[in-house]
């Protein structure tokens, strides 16, 4: 039954280039005509297609840990936040942060406003009598804002004496030169209650580790200062982008102090040019080495200018087809579209080497090109689609970075194909009435038939060592790591990434963070069981295994710490009135009682007044200038109610899974993200997406193998070169300390598509031929020339400064290099013990 299959799709194949071969020589205008239209029509959805660049929409984010890390982004803003760190002397940060936060908010994109805030302090001076009238609230409903430890403090600060005390302090500071914001802070809070409260909330508050001393955002060191922007419009909004870093860097000019950008539209501009230049910059030097190498191997100009036309074509017909089925594309998996100009050149290579070599040997134009498309062209076909394949399979996966990639490059390899069958005969055709006279000369053997004579001398030798490589660069690949850091495929030099490193270094409170999610309906039912979240997270932090961390429950006092606060206020004013102790107070120091009216209302309700929600205090925590710790931690939404919980930590210390497991037990329902989990997340979606492609793409390989080979000999032939090069790879990789991640492990489907076509030319060329030695020659010759091409086109994206382009093209280069490697040099020892008798080495060969 197979055999029948096979034999039946090898005929159809014969059949399908013998059409491809009559029409291309007999209707050539037509053929061009249909080639304009197409590409004309591809043009057209070209320019309708979006392209992104976030690196997140590369993944699945329906659920897990991504899932959450991103709505946390939305949540709290930080998705579209910008970030401006000043660097340099203490003395000179605060003024000149005064001054930039001030053009920042004069800045101007498109007539209206460029942010909706700036900020750069605990609490903007404008809202000082907002905060006063906080602080008076919290002051006196302790059962909500005091810790339990502090109640003996509080306590002793309502004793006759220390009212007294505080009244003369509070007496001095009304009459210094105080601003109207400390002045009402004062009356708000005479007994000075709130130096028990503000410690509380300002630590409670911060996501970064600042200067407890200073109002302002500074470091600890005092060498930086950050200024927190929210922009106008949203990061998607790439024009509006644009604008805004054109403004931020007029903003910029004249400071004495240094100011660099961070944030999601920066990164945005930054990222979108730096990818788009790495790409532009590959695909252009590229397309000058493979045209270079091309003129220099074969010496004709109109094939060599007709490459571009190939690889445009293919390009962009695969372009056009993936835009009008995708909603989009990522500008990462455009980069894959450098590899068609190797591909592309590939089979321009093969058809025309062929077609040279039999002009060469006397043939007419005519029957080397039947020759060239109908027998090398069968190899081709074969070739093409076993690259094809494996990469299409990949579009049934949901990892968006494999399916993009899939659909692009499979559609890419089929077009470059097809452009190349039917555009180059009607060239070559036209060529030779261009130029009826030319003279064709033997190619240039590049050492192959010296290679080939080597081989059949020591071919057991060969064997040996081919093997032993390949075994030691398995050993060697099994201690290749895989790396999930995720910004280690930014750019490594650009101004967001190295802006975002001094900030982690400066200000973060540790290197890593997680955060957990508490949910639901009900925002009693959500805070009671953050709570709980809270003291388990308190056990790992006084073992040691958390730096530290940041919840609501830090800001307010739960339910139980509630209750033991206003019973120990209880039982310490057991037959006291505070409110009619500060009245008395305020009439000994000489005070009109008028303005403190309010503190002495709360004083005397102090007692019995622990029935006050949490709720209601977080209302009035919300409503102050504090909001943004709210908002931190408390997010309401058309779902219901997000408590968020951020706990910091230093690596391995923090044993994450314990705790997700103790976290699962309290609270089933509670989510956790760290930049850890969705690298676990990712790395297990790319690796079973990656099987799924990889098992459904190689049977197909096999079964279009075996529909051209009808021996076992060009099998090994074929997955010999693919799986030692893929076992190099990895070797050198991990010799050299560098990882997979999720981009370079897609060039593992790269090497299985493309691997197998060098020894399968090699096989289909020498098998049962009379003259092995002259058909390896021009075999291989093809073959090398394809693997440069592909180096070249593909393995230059090695130098871009984009880390996840650069792994790549590290990867392509040790891959593809090694695979051609072992396909010339190996292979012909197989070849020949694997055949009869090839020629004795004396008889003469024609390259």
């Amino acid at each position: 039954m197979l055999n029948r299959v096979t034999g039946a799709t090898q005929s159809a194949i014969k059949r399908h280039l013998s059409w491809i071969f009559r029409v291309t020589s007999t209707r050539p205008v037509m053929v061009f005509a249909a080639f304009v239209f197409f590409v004309a029509l591809s043009v057209v959805s070209i320019l309708t297609t979006r392209f992104e660049a976030d690196v997140f929409k590369l993944f699945p984010a329906r659920q897990g840990a991504l899932r959450l890390f991103l709505d946390s982004l939305q949540w709290t803003g930080s998705a579209n936040e910008a970030y401006f760190l000043l660097e340099g002397e203490k003395e000179r940060l605060v003024p000149e942060a005064e001054a930039f936060a001030g053009r920042l908010k004069e800045l101007r994109v498109d007539g209206a406003p460029a942010f909706r805030r700036v900020i750069y302090r605990i609490y903007d001076p404008s809202e000082a009598r907002a905060f006063a009238d906080f602080i008076g609230y919290a002051v006196v409903h302790p059962g909500s804002f005091l810790e339990p430890a502090d109640v003996p403090a509080y306590l002793g600060r309502l004793a006759p004496k220390a009212m007294d005390e505080a009244l003369l302090r509070t007496g001095t500071e009304l009459a210094s030169q105080a601003g109207a914001g400390l002045r009402d802070l004062v009356v708000a809070d005479p007994l000075a209650l709130r130096d028990l409260v503000t410690p509380r909330l300002k630590r409670g508050s911060q996501a970064l580790d600042l200067d407890p001393n200073s109002p302002y955002f500074l470091s600890r060191d005092g060498r930086v200062l950050i200024i927190i922007a929210e922009p106008a419009r949203p990061v998607q909004d790439m024009v509006f982008a644009r604008k805004l870093a054109k403004g931020i860097n007029q903003a910029r000019e004249g400071a004495r102090v240094r100011i660099s950008c961070a944030g999601a539209h920066l990164s945005a501009v930054i990222d979108e040019a730096a990818m788009k230049g790495d790409i532009l910059s590959c695909i252009l030097s590229s397309l000058v080495v493979v045209l270079l190498l091309f003129f220099a191997t074969y010496r004709r100009v109109l094939p060599t200018l007709l490459l571009p036309v190939i690889i445009g074509g293919g390009v962009v017909l695969a372009l056009g087809v993936a835009g009008a089925f995708l909603p989009s594309i990522h500008i990462i998996s455009f980069a894959f579209m450098a590899l068609i100009i190797g591909l592309g050149t590939d089979y321009s290579v093969h058809l025309y080497d062929r077609y040279h070599m039999e002009r060469c040997a006397g043939l007419t134009p005519e029957e080397a090109l039947r020759l060239a498309v109908t027998d090398t062209g069968h190899g081709i076909f074969t070739a093409a689609t076993t690259t094809a394949m494996p990469f299409l399979t990949l579009a049934i996966t949901d990892v968006r970075a494999l399916s993009e990639l899939g659909i692009l490059v499979g559609l890419g390899v089929l077009f470059s194909l097809y452009t190349t069958l039917f555009l180059l005969p009607p060239l070559l055709l036209f060529m030779e009435r261009l130029s009826p006279r030319f003279v064709y000369r033997p190619l240039p053997g590049f050492g192959l038939a010296a290679l080939w004579r080597g081989s059949r001398r020591r071919g057991r030798l060969v064997k040996v060592v081919s093997i032993l490589a390949v075994a030691a660069f398995c050993i060697m690949a099994c201690y290749t790591t895989f790396e999930g850091e995720l910004k280690n495929l930014q750019p490594r030099h650009s101004e967001a990434f190295l802006t975002q490193e001094k900030i982690e270094r400066h200000l973060s409170l540790s290197p890593k963070q997680m955060l957990v999610a508490v949910e639901g309906k009900d925002l009693g039912d959500v805070l009671a069981r953050g709570a709980r979240v809270d003291l388990l997270v308190e056990r790992y932090r006084q073992r040691g295994e958390l730096a530290a961390f940041s919840s609501l429950g830090q800001l307010v006092n739960d339910d139980t710490a509630r209750a033991e606060v206003s019973r120990q206020i209880d039982q310490g004013l057991a037959g006291r009135d505070p409110g009619r102790a500060l009245k008395d107070a305020l009439e000994r120091q000489g005070f009109a009682v008028e303005p403190f009216e309010g503190t002495i209302a709360g004083l005397v309700s102090l007692r019995g007044n622990g029935s006050s929600l949490s709720t209601e205090a977080i209302t009035r925590l919300a409503a102050s200038p504090l909001k943004g710790a709210v908002d931190r931690h408390l997010i309401r939404d058309a779902a219901g109610y997000h408590l968020l919980v951020h706990l910091f930590y230093k690596g391995a210390e923090f044993p994450q899974d314990a705790f997700l497991k103790e976290l699962s037990a309290i609270d089933p329902s509670a989510r956790a993200t760290s930049v850890d989990l969705v690298s676990r997340q990712l790395a297990a979606d790319v690796k079973q997406s990656f099987l799924w492609g990889f098992v459904i793409g190689g049977a197909l390989v096999i079964f279009l193998l075996l529909s051209h080979f009808s021996s076992m000999l060009g099998l090994f032939a074929s997955f010999y070169p693919v799986f030692a090069g893929i076992a190099a790879m990895l070797g050198i990789m991990a010799v050299s300390g560098m990882g997979i991640n999720f981009m370079n492990a897609m060039v593992l489907v790269t090497i299985l598509g493309m691997g197998n076509d060098y020894g399968m030319h090699i096989a289909h060329r020498v098998e049962g031929k009379d003259e092995p030695e002259r058909e390896f020659v021009q075999a291989g010759r093809a073959v090398l020339l394809s693997a440069l091409t592909t180096i070249a086109g593909f393995g230059s994206l090695a130098f871009a400064d984009y880390g996840a382009l650069a792994s790549i093209g590290w990867a392509t280069n040790y891959g593809v290099g090694a695979t051609m490697i072992f396909a010339l040099v190996s292979l012909p020892a197989f070849l020949v013990a694997g055949r009869r008798r090839s020629p004795a080495p004396g008889r003469e060969i024609r390259p």
